[in-house]
């Protein structure tokens, strides 16, 4: 039996998720307008934050469910007073976008986006792959109009690798740290500019 934070979340398994282009117009120049008019200095507390995050959230997994891949799993969960599991079919999106040697993939699913932007390393005739940030974000725009709160600290955060020095920030474990909330947000614009880039 699917939670009330699933239902919300999941279309049913036949049901596809549409993005419509006046929705997708939207979502871009949300986060264009994000990115130009956004204060960091502004944001004091999780609450703050967590509105500007559901927003920023929603209008990310708009532009993954838009322009990425999906990709279905099956997953089985025990139907109570039965011996069979239930299969349900949880949706995944995945967009990639390539600038030069570096990346960005969004990934949106269960209710959260996720942002990584990695640089390519070559090594000989090889290479990998080595991440320089990561964010992740609620997609529910309720967050923003005060009808849920933001959930736990893995809700939202973001890490930073860029430096030699690992940098986390999780608004919602020091909900009242503005230095938190900015630094946070710093990162989250960061992770932005390049899915933004090219798209509008």
């Amino acid at each position: 039996m699917l939670t009330q934070e699933e239902r919300a979340f999941h279309p049913w398994p036949w049901e596809e998720e549409v993005i419509s282009a006046a929705e997708y117009r939207r979502s871009l120049q949300g986060l264009n307008r994000f990115l130009e008019e956004a204060e960091v200095s502004q944001l004091h507390t999780v609450e703050d934050v967590s509105a500007v995050a559901s927003l920023v959230g929603h209008d990310v997994h708009a532009v993954a469910v838009a322009n990425g891949q999906k990709i279905e799993k099956k997953m089985a969960e025990p139907e109570p007073g039965t011996s069979e599991p239930l299969g349900r079919i949880e949706r995944e999106y995945v967009f990639t976008k390539g600038i030069g040697d570096r990346e960005v993939v969004v990934t949106a699913s269960n209710g959260h986006t996720f942002i990584s932007e990695r640089r390519r390393v070559r090594f000989g005739f090889h290479g990998y792959y080595h991440e320089l940030l990561r964010v992740r974000l609620p997609s529910d725009r309720d967050i923003a109009l005060g009808e849920k709160p933001i959930g736990n600290e893995q809700s939202i955060y973001a890490i930073d690798l860029r430096e030699a020095n690992i940098r986390e920030y999780h608004p919602a474990k020091e909900p009242k740290n503005a230095e938190i909330q900015q630094a946070f947000t710093r990162v989250l614009k960061d992770a932005l500019r390049d899915i933004v880039s090219g798209l509008i």
